[in-house]
């Protein structure tokens, strides 16, 4: 699959134009349209005062204030996501999602993209932003989550995959092609897999590595056992002791009439990796 159009949540924080910034880079590299996806108070907590305002001149006033800042925040976010956008000659465009209910706004603006660019801190402490379940239940788009120390390294040259032969992690080794056939190397990181022995073959990894080999990859397969051990801490131990820049994986999940919850492993590596993280579904 080639990237062709990519979707990146942005906001006035420092992490939010970074993310800009590594995605307009991405979009050069592979000639796709870059959309900008700012939820509007996303960035912005509810201050202790609002909750005491009585009246309805108090309430009017605290109103206004309240979408002045909105407004002052988003046309800053724009002025920085075309600057960057106008810097790399790129195709673009600038989507604003009103508070009160953004959820389909926000599906509706992953729907239709290759990639979707998330900030860690965002999915889970900023209130506006749809849990990163919700947007792969909805869109079905692969989620690239940026965690909020990342400093701007480039991300891909050094991956890590999780595969456990499930077609979940079969649909993230392919949404993640573009990032893996372009790494310097793969590890295809195995864990227990007597455990699914029917699914994984004669030997573990091989048949993957083969496909992922024909599409250009350079790949490693790592088998361990975990011993016990959580598996989220043998991913994130390994992809330490690499050196890893990117994690993939697929969202393995649990379903419950329309809503997802995401398995054990999947919640631990989007809220602890210090690297990005790409899942799939």
């Amino acid at each position: 699959m080639t990237l062709k159009s990519i979707g990146v949540f942005v906001d006035a924080t420092p992490e939010g134009e970074k993310r800009i910034d590594y995605a307009a880079t991405l979009a050069h590299q592979c000639g796709a349209h870059l959309v900008g996806i700012d939820v509007v108070s996303a960035v912005r907590r509810e201050h202790r005062s609002d909750y005491y305002v009585v009246g309805e001149k108090a309430i009017r006033a605290s109103l206004a204030s309240r979408k002045a800042a909105d407004e002052a925040a988003t046309s800053n976010v724009r002025r920085r996501f075309e600057a960057i956008s106008a810097n790399r000659d790129l195709s673009s465009e600038f989507r604003v999602i009103r508070r009160g209910g953004p959820g389909e706004d926000l599906t509706l603006s992953s729907l239709h993209s290759d990639l979707v660019v998330i900030g860690q801190r965002e999915l889970q402490e900023l209130p506006g932003y749809a849990a990163p379940e919700r947007l792969l239940l909805a869109s079905g788009a692969p989620i690239l989550v940026i965690p909020s120390g990342w400093k701007s390294e480039p991300i891909g040259n050094n991956i890590l995959v999780g595969w456990n032969a499930s077609r979940e992690a079969r649909r993230a080794v392919v949404d993640a092609l573009p990032f893996l056939v372009a790494a310097k190397c793969v590890k295809l990181l195995v864990v227990d897999s007597d455990e699914r022995a029917g699914r994984h073959g004669e030997e573990p990894g091989a048949d993957i590595a083969l496909y992922l080999a024909r599409h250009g990859a350079h790949v490693e397969v790592e088998q361990v056992s975990s011993q016990g051990a959580p598996v989220a801490d043998i991913i994130l131990s390994c992809a330490r002791d690499h050196g890893v820049d990117l994690i993939v994986i697929g969202a393995y999940s649990h379903a419950r009439s329309v809503e997802m919850v995401f398995g054990g492993v999947t919640r631990k590596l989007l809220k602890q990796a210090p690297v990005p993280v790409l899942i799939s579904r």
